[in-house]
């Protein structure tokens, strides 16, 4: 069974120069589907000074701390204006399955401190 949903994001602090993310994961052209009780979220976090970042991921369930796991050279040239050929900061992307609950928290993971960035809001299509 597959249930259909519309998602919404609330802001948690604010981008800045030091840290900037983006969930790529949106349904403003398209509701999201649900398949097994999992969703998929996708994005990308830059954090200056982070020597090993990881994205942290709040639902009713749990907390769970991921590895970032997808390149984005798009990011790269486009936030930091560099060249993304062999940049440090290249594997900045996230796509992560997790178990759904309506409200699902993000976060920048570093050292052991979790800073919570954004909430999202899943409401039945």
């Amino acid at each position: 069974m597959t249930n259909r949903y519309t998602l919404s994001a609330t802001p948690l602090t604010a981008s800045n120069a030091q840290l900037r993310w983006n969930i790529d994961t949106t349904s403003n052209q398209e509701p999201l589907t649900l398949t097994h009780g999992r969703v998929e979220v996708r994005g990308w976090l830059l954090a200056d000074g982070e020597r090993s970042p990881r994205l942290a991921i709040k639902n009713d369930y749990a907390t769970y701390s991921y590895p970032f796991n997808v390149k984005r050279p798009d990011v790269i040239a486009a936030v930091l204006q560099e060249p993304a050929d062999n940049h440090s900061r290249l594997n900045c992307g996230f796509s992560i399955n997790v178990p759904f609950s309506s409200q699902i928290t993000l976060g920048l993971e570093s050292d052991g401190l979790i800073t919570w960035l954004t909430e999202l809001n899943f409401s039945p299509a």
